[in-house]
């Protein structure tokens, strides 16, 4: 009897070691791709805004409003103490968010993993003529405050006259330059 139980404790400790180890190997999960990537960080934007400011998320434009408000309250948190805010989590998370609200709504919109400007792994966001980096859009509303407004940002950048504007100043230094 005695020693029917000390080989199943033994067998037990084994499969219980086992388990742990194996688990320990998959701390984190790994992508396939950019988007798989993406969905994973911006559903755990959705759930840490339902679970810690009652906020639900839905993916619409003027959800940005929200989520600019989540990062304000943030940032309030990062002022009084910086080590109490896992800024790079949040900002991919949120970032990840931010990005696929304005891919879901607008055209032509698409990730990238990988930028010829900001290197391995910054996740460019490509729409209008360039790359845009919501998580950095994060990690400086976060650090910032309110100058560095998520809903100021996406606005801008999607105003149609904004193209035209920023297209015209390019020409105009361009001309500058040449006569200097």
């Amino acid at each position: 009897m005695k020693r029917g139980l000390i080989v199943v404790m033994i067998v037990g400790c084994v499969v219980g070691a086992w388990k742990a180890v194996r688990q320990r190997g998959q701390g984190a999960p790994s992508f396939a791709t950019a988007e798989e990537f993406i969905a994973f960080a911006s559903q755990n934007a959705v759930t840490d805004a339902e679970t810690y400011e009652h906020t639900k998320l839905d993916y619409s434009v003027d959800s940005l409003k929200q989520v600019d408000q989540i990062l304000g309250h943030v940032h309030d948190a990062y002022v009084k103490n910086p080590s109490s805010v896992r800024l790079r989590g949040i900002s991919t998370e949120y970032g990840a968010y931010i990005g696929e609200v304005i891919r879901r709504s607008r055209p032509n919109v698409y990730w990238t993993r990988d930028s010829e400007v900001m290197g391995k792994k910054s996740y460019a966001l490509h729409w209008k003529t360039g790359e845009s980096y919501p998580f950095t859009w994060c990690a400086e509303r976060i650090t910032d405050g309110d100058g560095d407004s998520i809903w100021v940002k996406y606005s801008v950048i999607d105003d149609p006259s904004w193209e035209q504007r920023s297209s015209a100043a390019a020409a105009r230094s361009k001309k500058l330059a040449a006569k200097k």
